[in-house]
């Protein structure tokens, strides 16, 4: 298994002092508000980790992809909601680094280390499944002050505490999506962002993700992030899926922690001995422990090739590590509810979020039949992408 050096240890230790110190205790009241975690995102902002991706030239930490999982992973563990946020964030900061002009990454990376701006990206729309296709419905065309974007999206994290939008747009007039899909950069106040707030969920509820409404909104000249269709062939988009398997497996991670601690205290009668001497116990903690190890072991081998992977074998590693995450994060956090009892429904205990935030998160794109579909092309020497511009059966 891939080990982390000591100086990239260094980040997952502090991380891991600041999400216990400061985020783990805030976890259940944003949980319980729907609200964006601000103070969870202030506090990372101190340390940098707002910065985790973007270059040390421009000001942040330029965390390569064993230590930003590692980090993530941690963080889930004691804040689902703040890891999720930070890796949206974490992934268009990757974006501009990879399309950005040198005035678009001085600007943007500036706001974020100097001012702990937050980045959301809106890609999911009403009538659009990013499993089946990168189909936007949502349109930009030029406008002599820069450009004007219309649509609705959906899932829209971070909807009213980020400080820019990277939204996904269909270059107007161009028939071909590959050619014509477009990022943009909509500032939080530009007039025309819409949204009437609702957003009340299974679990997930701190990414505060209602639809939103951009009505002929004007940006700048700037705005536009690389060419029409760069941004989906410079290995990025990719990097979504194997944050979202860090934040299945550190939530995963933590409910198990969570459920040895307890049997290991839990005292029952007439025995008079911890729940974790009973052998039904023991079954169920050590097939859990073992299929964990298993899919981390997975997801570290994907981090520690991720460099040196190109587009096509980015795909491969993060549906791998995603859909190994997804399937094990769900058996885990559903039978430490049983290892607990009837308490662990209850939410002063923290696996009931766990189990709520880990069936929500896992409907992230892509979906597990659509992964396994990659997977199985991969395996059969068929090349495919992660993601689909057209609905053909080869994908794109």
């Amino acid at each position: 298994m891939y080990e982390l050096s000591a100086a990239q240890r260094r980040y997952v230790e502090r991380v891991a002092r600041i999400t216990a110190e400061e985020i783990a205790p805030l976890a259940a009241r944003y949980d319980s508000a729907g609200s964006n975690p601000v103070e969870s995102w202030r506090a990372l902002w101190r340390e940098g980790f707002l910065g985790a991706a973007i270059p040390k030239a421009y000001g942040g930490l330029g965390l390569d992809m064993p230590t930003y999982v590692a980090v993530v992973r941690k963080l889930a563990g004691g804040c689902a909601n703040t890891a999720m946020t930070v890796h949206m964030h974490s992934t268009v900061m990757r974006f501009i680094a990879a399309l950005g002009t040198e005035a678009q990454k001085r600007k943007y990376f500036a706001a974020v280390a100097d001012g702990g701006t937050l980045f959301g990206s809106w890609g999911s729309e009403p009538a659009v499944s990013l499993s089946r296709t990168f189909l936007m419905e949502t349109t930009v065309r030029r406008h002599p002050d820069g450009w004007v974007v219309d649509g609705i999206k959906h899932f829209c994290t971070m909807a009213l505490g980020a400080g820019y939008y990277l939204v996904w747009c269909a270059l107007d007039g161009e028939p071909d999506m590959a050619k014509g899909l477009l990022q943009v950069l909509v500032p939080a106040s530009t007039p025309g962002v819409e949204t009437d707030g609702k957003w009340n969920t299974l679990g997930m509820r701190a990414t505060f993700s209602p639809s939103v409404k951009l009505n002929r909104c004007l940006v700048g000249k700037d705005a536009a992030l690389g060419t029409p269709g760069a941004a989906t062939t410079v290995g990025v988009v990719e990097g979504f899926g194997l944050g979202y398997a860090a934040i299945y497996l550190g939530i995963a991670e933590a409910a198990l922690e969570f459920a040895v601690d307890y049997a290991k205290k839990r005292i029952v009668r007439p025995d008079n001995v911890p729940v974790a001497h009973d052998p039904t116990v023991q079954r169920h903690v050590g097939e859990l422990r073992a299929r964990l190890d298993a899919a981390l072991l997975v997801l570290a081998e994907a981090a520690a090739a991720w460099e040196a992977a190109d587009m096509v074998q980015r795909g491969f590693l993060a549906n791998k590590a995603k859909y190994l995450a997804t399937e094990v994060g769900l058996d885990v956090t559903s039978k430490v509810i049983q290892v607990v009892g009837g308490r662990g429904a209850y939410r002063d205990y923290p696996v009931e979020r766990a189990f709520r935030d880990l069936r929500t998160a896992t409907l992230m794109p892509p979906t597990v039949d659509r992964m396994l579909e990659a997977i199985g092309k991969s395996a059969l020497g068929i090349e495919t992408a992660m993601f689909r511009f057209g609905s053909g059966p080869q994908g794109a």
